[in-house]
């Protein structure tokens, strides 16, 4: 396993969005990229705001 993917993790395989578990898995992937920045802040804000939203959506 490569360094980048060992630090990602593998969390998003299977992921849609469509649970509230499928957000934790894309967010487990997120986060260490943003921890280590490989995204930047403005990517990072733009999915932490995106997630809150998804999981407004989810509890309806």
């Amino acid at each position: 396993m490569t360094p980048l993917r060992s630090a990602l993790g593998n969390s998003l395989a299977g992921a849609q969005g469509k649970t509230v578990g499928d957000q934790n898995k894309i967010d487990r992937t997120m986060a260490p990229g943003c921890a280590v920045k490989l995204y930047t802040r403005a990517e990072c804000d733009l999915h932490t705001r995106a997630s809150a939203a998804r999981r407004a959506e989810l509890k309806t």
